[in-house]
């Protein structure tokens, strides 16, 4: 890793002023702002990203002691909620959904609370199950397809060509749509409406650089060879060309970094061969294996970190790392990410990135 990186401050300002600012239908409201409590928005590969929102519910309203929040009033189920982060001065929108579930909470000692939770609008998708047969198509066409039921734009990155029969199998379209983008290493994100897809480890959600003790607050890494192979394989017969093909995967789309792969690490020959997908011809199995060999790859070396509250940092993020030792100083692509606000340590963000390079053995 270049010794000249350096981070980006989060804030211009002296003061990081951080509290989320909450809209609720579109409003924003000053005693949902005064009595918020906690704030957690994830997001992780898959997509769906969740908000839970934590409101002391207790304290004068219309003239007189009471819950704040109570029945009939502006918080409910189906409730639209906004949420950004970062510096009050221009912050940056990280959710935008409907509130599925609400919860109360209380205790002696402690005033009542009112816990929201909600999801991005994936969840339309979530719970739409069905049985469907998508013929000769290729996966953007499919993508564009359930998008489309459910009211989506797409915004489709380099997917793989090719088109083939999908049979989604009382499956919700959300569930459907991972294991299809899966089988051939893709990932969904939704930001607004759009649904962007693009192939896992090549996102395009910017760069950030961190270090250890400075803005990268605490860290944990390993480098693991369990589930490292040096070749992927698969095997089938093409009826429509009458003859056997066997695919062999080794490396296509490792993401970020650079350095030693785990394959390189093995002490000998360790081969996976995939018994469980069909492949109908050379074309196909070839993809299958390089996305198997990619994923398993891409989980060499793990990293758990939480940092100084920043929204840039989000699932698709590419981090510089440093001050970790020579090992480990490398890039990483975030895989997930959780926004987090309290009283008592401000705003944070924890996340989980990988690599498929040890930057030195």
């Amino acid at each position: 890793m270049p010794n000249d990186v350096q981070e980006a401050p989060v804030s211009q300002r002296a003061a990081y002023a951080v509290r989320p600012t909450v809209f609720v239908d579109g409003q924003q409201r000053a005693d949902v702002h005064a009595s918020l409590r906690t704030c957690v928005v994830s997001e992780q590969e898959g997509g769906m990203s969740s908000l839970s929102l934590c409101l002391s519910n207790w304290g004068v309203t219309s003239g007189s002691v009471g819950f704040l929040f109570d029945a009939g009033g502006p918080l409910h189920l189906g409730t639209r909620l906004k949420v950004y982060f970062g510096e009050t001065s221009a912050p940056c929108g990280l959710f935008e959904g409907d509130v599925h579930a609400i919860e109360a909470r209380g205790s002696v000692g402690t005033p009542p609370e009112l816990v929201l939770l909600a999801e991005d609008d994936l969840f339309a998708l979530r719970c739409a199950r069905r049985t469907a047969f998508y013929e000769s198509q290729a996966i953007g066409d499919l993508v564009q397809a359930i998008a489309g039921n459910h009211g989506l734009q797409c915004d489709l990155g380099d997917l793989p060509t090719g088109s083939g029969n999908w049979a989604q199998l009382n499956e919700s379209d959300l569930a459907f749509l991972r294991r299809v983008l899966a089988r051939h290493d893709c990932d969904l994100q939704l930001n607004g409406r759009t649904l962007q897809v693009r192939r896992c480890g090549e996102g395009d959600r910017g760069t950030l650089s961190l270090a250890l003790y400075s803005q990268l607050q605490q860290v944990r890494v390993i480098a693991d060879l369990a589930q490292q192979v040096s070749a992927v394989t698969a095997s089938g017969f093409d009826v429509s060309g009458g003859s056997a093909f066997t695919a062999t995967g080794s490396g296509a789309h490792l993401g970020a970094g650079s350095g030693t792969t785990g394959a390189d690490l093995l002490p000998g020959n360790r081969s996976e061969h995939l018994g469980g997908p069909v492949a109908p011809n050379q074309g196909e199995a070839q993809a299958l294996v390089d996305a198997a060999f990619d994923q398993r790859a891409r989980r060499f070396v793990r990293l758990a970190g939480s940092t100084e509250g920043n929204p840039a940092l989000r699932v698709g993020t590419r981090l510089r790392i440093s001050g970790i030792g020579q090992r480990f100083d490398n890039s990483y692509d975030v895989i997930e990410a959780h926004h987090r606000f309290d009283q008592s340590h401000g705003y944070r963000t924890d996340f989980t990135a990988q690599s498929a390079f040890l930057a030195q053995p």
